[in-house]
């Protein structure tokens, strides 16, 4: 017993430290098996919580979902598409575009090869997508498409990775719109000044994912040369929502000469402005704010010219 006390009062702080490791180490184990234990309790997502990223349903924008059988008809048309540009069954894969798409991008089948295509389909491509948005006839997803390799690498984020949007237009048939053109919109809305100086008419809006570009003709029916803008500011021209809020042109993409109309002169321009593609910011009006109707006079003394401005509802 003197043994046991003597070695107690020698290592005392040794063998106290040594409980209280042991201690410490038994309520974490403890711990940690709690923890494992709720976390396999917690329920797990059930299948119909899942979104299968090669059927998506459910609108990224509004968490509004589609019914199953138009979820497969639009998915069916996007992976025969890939199908054709994977099996270099171009001919085939063009003739599912749009006429509006073929016009506004791809005039010929081998500018649809070269710019699209050969970009693109250098291998054999898989694909993952997200529904974006959608209208009763207008079905809009976000595509990125894959090399092949992706399926064994698992690396999504490959800089060979590229994005595209694909729409699904449908008519009288499902065709598609690609390059990340939405669609092609008929405006023809005109407006005249009061003193009938000038008619300027929104024929056709094109819109992309993430800009809109207008097809837009000015009538000059004075005896001077009239400039719809001097260029120097982007929101001269601009396009208005419903809620007021502003999109500038891309003012610097437009030659000067083009803002130039003579006298008794018809022109027909485009201009695109800076919009992403959202169906819940619709566009009211655009704006002309510097319309100048006198472009010699305004090169002699900028300061002292007539100018007005024009806005067309559309």
């Amino acid at each position: 017993m003197n043994r046991f006390i003597r070695y107690w009062n020698q290592n005392k702080n040794k063998i106290i430290i040594t409980i209280l490791i042991v201690v410490f180490i038994i309520i974490l184990i403890q711990t940690i098996n709690y923890i494992l234990g709720q976390i396999q309790n917690e329920p797990q997502p059930s299948n119909s919580d899942i979104e299968d990223t090669s059927r998506p349903s459910e609108s990224v924008m509004t968490g509004e979902r589609l019914p199953e059988e138009t979820t497969d008809n639009n998915i069916e048309i996007i992976s025969q598409f890939v199908e054709f540009c994977n099996n270099r069954e171009y001919e085939n894969a063009y003739n599912l575009l749009s006429q509006d798409c073929k016009e506004e991008l791809f005039a010929t089948l081998d500018i649809f090869i070269t710019d699209y295509c050969n970009n693109i389909f250098t291998t054999n491509i898989t694909y993952n997508l997200e529904l974006w948005d959608y209208t009763d006839n207008t079905y809009t997803y976000r595509i990125v498409y894959f090399e092949n390799n992706i399926l064994a690498t698992g690396n999504v984020n490959s800089s060979n990775n590229i994005e595209d949007y694909i729409t699904i237009i449908v008519t009288d048939e499902e065709k598609l719109n690609i390059k990340n053109f939405i669609e092609k919109e008929n405006i023809n809305k005109s407006q005249t000044t009061d003193a009938q100086e000038i008619t300027i008419t929104v024929n056709d809006r094109y819109i992309y994912n993430n800009y809109e570009k207008y097809e837009i003709t000015i009538r000059n029916n004075t005896d001077k040369t009239i400039l719809i803008s001097d260029g120097i500011n982007s929101n001269d021209i601009c396009l208005v929502d419903v809620n007021e809020a502003e999109y500038n042109s891309m003012m610097n993409e437009v030659p000067l000469t083009s803002m130039e109309v003579a006298p008794e002169e018809e022109k027909t321009i485009y201009i695109r402005f800076y919009k992403m593609y959202n169906l819940y910011r619709e566009i009211d009006e655009i704006s002309f704010k510097n319309i100048i109707l006198d472009k010699e006079s305004y090169e002699q003394n900028a300061d002292d010219v007539q100018k007005i401005d024009m806005s067309i509802d559309i």
